[in-house]
């Protein structure tokens, strides 16, 4: 395969004089900037640059490809492409010019990812990173403007060769569809129509799985999850909750912006949630006995005292630590294995649904959850079991 024609390298200083090394690549396929393996142990030395080597016969071509990681992966991916174009060219009697100026695939996948953390979008970040990644790996582009139909279609066959759902192929489509909008592509001529699914249900977590995530959590994620299950905040909520927010009198915190965090809260809205009397005490617990949380007016903070962006990534691997993945997702094949299947807002949804299963009405629930619009909330709803409907069957009276 052509790629194996180019190597990416890291030109640093060492306490040796300058070296040449391999980069290393993490568990997420981005490089581990300023890290090398030098006599097998994992190094830093943070000071150089990227170069990539290939050959023309047996000479070996250096070429410098900057001190961003990103970029240089784009420009192997470039060079990888450029050589197999040349090598086929070459072999037709054509000559190749190269052009400047083009968008890599790979940079604008990761500035895609990138721009969601920015918003504090932390689950689509780490869908787009999955979806982008997987598209590039199935079709091999490496230029935005060479994205075609077809391409979309082979990847439409991939993840149907994967046994994925139609929902799950739809869902992925439209992030797809995001991205390629993102690079500025004229995406309406690309895009097929979205592939269709039979609607379901909002996927919730059973007693079973939130009693296990719960009893292998610290007080510290326990306290995380039971604000998703028990509360139904959002990722940024949760992150920016501050004990102010929290009502001890009358149980219950208040959603609020946080200007002096760049936090706003979701069409500008406050809202009132009441809090269960089992996650009052943990709450009550857990301000007396950690110092870190009392010197800080975040309720979950990083070490530094700043609100938490990890929480998401740290409750995915509680779950992988503990043999909680659900093992056939696109997280669990991933290289980190940290599976789709935990995410806060699921805890969310399952907050939506248990209030409604247990007779809260809509307009209530729809306060807590902050929905603009009653028909977010109704998506909630979820039919009776046969048992529970048998038993109301049972008392109709059918006849005189």
């Amino acid at each position: 395969m052509a790629n194996r024609k180019v190597t990416l390298l890291w030109y640093c200083k060492t306490p040796n004089g300058w070296r040449r090394y391999p980069v290393v690549m993490g568990g997420n396929n981005r490089i581990k900037h300023g890290y090398v393996e030098a006599d097998s142990v994992l190094t830093h030395y943070p000071e150089g640059r990227y170069e990539l080597r290939f050959y023309e016969g047996t000479k070996p071509i250096w070429k410098r490809a900057g001190t961003n990681a990103a970029d240089a992966l784009a420009a192997r991916d470039r060079e990888v492409h450029l050589l197999t174009t040349k090598d086929a060219a070459s072999k037709a009697g054509v000559k190749v010019i190269e052009e400047t100026g083009r968008l890599y695939l790979r940079r604008a996948a990761i500035k895609f990812e990138e721009d969601a953390k920015d918003r504090n979008a932390l689950e689509a970040a780490e869908v787009n990173r999955l979806v982008c990644e997987e598209f590039i790996a199935v079709t091999g582009l490496v230029y935005a403007d060479e994205i075609t139909r077809e391409h979309v279609f082979k990847f439409h066959r991939a993840l149907r060769a994967r046994g994925l759902s139609d929902r799950t192929l739809a869902n992925k489509h439209a992030r797809l569809r995001s991205f390629l909008r993102y690079c500025k592509l004229d995406y309406k001529d690309i895009l097929p129509p979205t592939p269709k699914y039979d609607a379901t249900l909002p996927d919730t977590y059973t007693l079973e799985q939130t009693g296990k995530i719960l009893a292998v959590a610290d007080a510290y994620m326990r306290l995380a999850i039971e604000f998703g299950l028990m509360c139904g905040l959002r990722d940024q909520e949760l992150m920016h909750l501050e004990w102010v927010d929290i009502h001890w009198a009358e149980s219950t915190l208040r959603v609020t912006s946080k200007p002096h965090w760049g936090f706003k809260i979701k069409d500008s809205e406050e809202r009132d949630i009441p809090i269960p009397t089992e996650l009052l005490t943990h709450l009550k617990e857990w301000k007396a006995r950690d110092k870190q949380s009392r010197e800080s007016r975040l309720v979950l903070p990083t070490s530094g005292g700043k609100p938490n962006g990890k929480l998401l990534r740290t409750l995915k691997r509680l779950a992988k630590a503990h043999g909680l993945n659900c093992g056939v997702c696109d997280g669990c094949e991933s290289n980190l294995g940290e599976c789709q299947d935990w995410t806060l807002h699921k805890l969310r949804r399952t907050y939506a649904t248990t209030l409604l299963q247990n007779g809260m009405d809509l307009r209530t629930v729809q306060h807590f959850m902050g929905h603009a619009d009653l028909a977010s909330t109704m998506r909630y709803l979820k039919p009776a079991s046969s048992k529970e409907s048998q038993v109301k069957i049972n008392k109709i009276k059918w006849s005189k």
